[in-house]
């Protein structure tokens, strides 16, 4: 069976489209969101409905935490901040209040889902390198981890008492290893590739494989400056950073 995890759509309702007409013409269990359905985009509401009609399962991220009021604006910058802003006065009183419900972590049989980290998964913080995926893996009870975040998809390995780092496309799993694997970004890619990504999980091949969409920028970009946010997360979208 495959599992689709998609993770940080931020409002990208041009992105999140082109990614559900994108997913595997054959049967697939459920999709599971890693966070940060909205922020920064311009049609967060839009993606709020889309995941729920697909009944997907999703966990908070931090700008869902900072838009329905569970945490403030302190760490982010003043972009972000200000399409928080924006977001709280777009969305209803009943989707923020269905943010804020949301959980910091979601588990399948196989695999464990969280935004930033597994470890402390209510701080957001990002899994940059092999010493902070050292700490989600000492608690990793499954046999893989999905997070987001960092809005670049690439996959830590657990294997014996070594981590190794990969950003190969597709990957046969190791039964004997663990992974951690970052699904990337939907809405606003930051590793130099426009294209909207997503991760597909084949359960019974034991097989991940990233899917890169391309989508409509120009729309998306329009859309957030005529919304009157930070010209910057338009412009960002065109560079895929």
């Amino acid at each position: 069976m495959k599992h689709v995890v998609i993770s940080d759509i931020h409002g990208n309702l041009e992105a999140f489209n082109a990614v559900t007409m994108d997913l595997p013409d054959d049967e697939y269990q459920e999709i599971y969101s890693a966070g940060d359905i909205v922020g920064y985009g311009a049609d967060p509401a839009a993606c709020l409905r889309g995941l729920a009609d697909m009944n997907a399962k999703c966990v908070i991220g931090n700008h869902d935490a900072a838009v329905s009021g569970l945490s403030d604006l302190v760490d982010l910058n003043e972009p972000a901040a200000k399409a928080v802003m924006w977001t709280r006065e777009a969305l209803s009183a009943q989707d923020k209040a269905k943010l804020s419900t949301l959980p910091y972590i979601v588990e399948s049989d196989l695999f464990a889902v969280a935004h930033g980290t597994l470890h402390g998964p209510e701080k957001f913080n990002y899994m940059l390198g092999i010493s902070d995926a050292w700490g989600t893996f000492r608690v990793l009870k499954k046999w893989i981890c999905f997070v987001g975040h960092t809005h670049v998809p690439g996959v830590f390995i657990l294997s014996g008492d070594k981590v190794t780092y990969s950003t190969a496309k597709d990957m046969r799993l190791d039964k004997d290893a663990r992974y951690i694997i970052n699904a990337g970004s939907v809405g606003q890619p930051r590793d130099n590739d426009t294209r909207a990504c997503y991760c597909v999980f084949d359960d019974e091949r034991g097989k991940i494989m990233f899917r890169k969409v391309s989508y409509d920028i120009k729309t998306a970009q329009d859309k957030i400056r005529s919304m009157g946010l930070s010209d910057s997360l338009a412009e960002r979208l065109g560079h895929g950073w």
